[in-house]
């Protein structure tokens, strides 16, 4: 019988890389603007949106998801019973660029389904969009195979692990409910990050190809003569400089 506090097997179970603990720092952010602006934007200015959206997300907090309830008492001990659900709304950092991109897009959105000069609101169709959040690890099966001309070495193969995306948060029918402030100052020097706060309808929630998370990273291959892109990068480096430590062939 297997020892249930058994730091062999907690190893084992880790090594599979599936059961690996998730970093936080590797998610995209795409956000399709909504049907107003596809009338009223350039296809170049979309473009540069979606970019900057998901380039200068500096953070993502995903929602929460809740079940309401509701409760008898007939006699004895009060019961509790499922009456729906309910979720958080969703909040995002943004690091402001010089261009004031998105401060400037999220402003126009907020003015699509509320505007403060005649007072109206925009048709509901009109202002609300889907949001996808997707959470990457790093390393995966995937493995893609190039050439890199190295000067003084001639061409050279290399081989690296792409990223794997392992989860999806889809949510529907999201617009931006409040844009927060910017402080300026004479202080220290700071990066200016600009939150929001979506609403939406509804999110799903789901995971990808788990078993893509199997690969540990490149290894040397001396049948085939294929470095990882980090020799290569070292071996770039040394022809570039052959004052530097020699590296073995």
């Amino acid at each position: 019988m297997r020892n249930p506090n058994s730091f062999n097997h907690f190893r084992e179970l880790v090594a599979k890389n599936t059961l690996e603990p998730a970093t936080s720092n590797l998610y995209e952010v795409r956000i399709a603007p909504p049907a107003a602006f596809l009338e009223n934007f350039s296809v170049s200015y979309l473009r540069e949106i979606g970019d900057a959206i998901n380039y200068f997300a500096s953070s993502v907090t995903v929602p929460s998801r809740a079940v309401t309830t509701g409760e008898v008492n007939q006699f004895g001990m009060m019961r509790r019973f499922a009456t729906g659900q309910t979720n958080s709304s969703i909040n995002m950092s943004f690091l402001v660029t010089k261009n004031n991109i998105h401060r400037d897009f999220f402003e126009k959105w907020v003015n699509l389904s509320a505007s403060d000069m005649d007072n109206t609101v925009g048709f509901y169709d009109d202002y609300v969009s889907d949001m996808q959040i997707v959470k990457w690890e790093r390393g995966s099966n995937v493995v893609v195979s190039t050439t890199r001309q190295i000067p003084g070495k001639g061409e050279v193969r290399t081989k690296s692990t792409v990223n794997q995306a392992v989860g999806v948060y889809k949510l529907y029918g999201v617009f931006p409910t409040n844009i927060s402030t910017l402080t300026f100052d004479q202080e220290k020097t700071n990066l200016l990050q600009l939150d929001i706060t979506f609403n939406f309808e509804r999110y799903r929630f789901d995971t990808l190809q788990e078993y893509t998370l199997r690969y540990q990273g490149p290894d040397w291959d001396k049948r085939n003569n294929v470095r990882s892109e980090a020799e290569v990068d070292e071996l770039a480096q040394f022809s570039q400089n052959p004052d530097a430590a020699g590296y073995g062939l």
